[in-house]
């Protein structure tokens, strides 16, 4: 998770301070972003 959003500008010490809330938060954002990104590459198409 954290590589996936440092490499989306946000910092790694805010990564690492966030509660546990908002690290299920930014989880869940990130697999939906890779849901939508195999969507439309046709990734998920076997």
């Amino acid at each position: 998770m954290y590589s996936y959003f440092v490499a989306r500008g946000h910092r790694l010490d805010y990564l690492f301070n966030l509660s546990s809330t908002e690290k299920i938060f930014f989880q869940e954002t990130m697999a939906r972003e890779l849901e939508l990104e195999a969507q439309k590459w046709g990734a998920d198409k076997t």
